[in-house]
């Protein structure tokens, strides 16, 4: 006979909640990283050789930032939709299992 397994359907639940929740939260640092986080060229001074190097060394800095988090997001998406999608396979496997045992 073949192995038995359960599941537990509350959990998978609970995991697909909690990685909408984050999914939700990454908005925030994503909107942070891509507008809050600009500094004007200016700042960087305009007297002194090395300013462009520093200004274009923040741009490059916020750029793999944001790629960071946009990475992170996806990540979470995909983890989430792919949690979901076995949470329902699940519950189709233990609904077709009730219902051979019902006849």
């Amino acid at each position: 006979m073949g192995e038995q397994y359960r599941v537990d359907l509350h959990e998978l639940d609970s995991v697909v909640r909690k990685l909408k929740s984050l999914q939700g939260d990454m908005d925030e640092p994503s909107q942070k990283v891509k507008y809050s986080t600009s500094i004007p060229k200016s700042a960087f001074g305009a007297n002194f050789d090395e300013a462009a190097k520093v200004a274009a060394a923040h741009d490059k800095m916020q750029d793999y930032m944001s790629q960071v988090v946009d990475a992170l997001q996806d990540l979470i998406k995909d983890f989430g939709e792919k949690a979901e999608r076995s949470r329902g396979a699940y519950e189709d496997r233990e609904q077709d299992a009730r219902s051979s045992m019902n006849g």
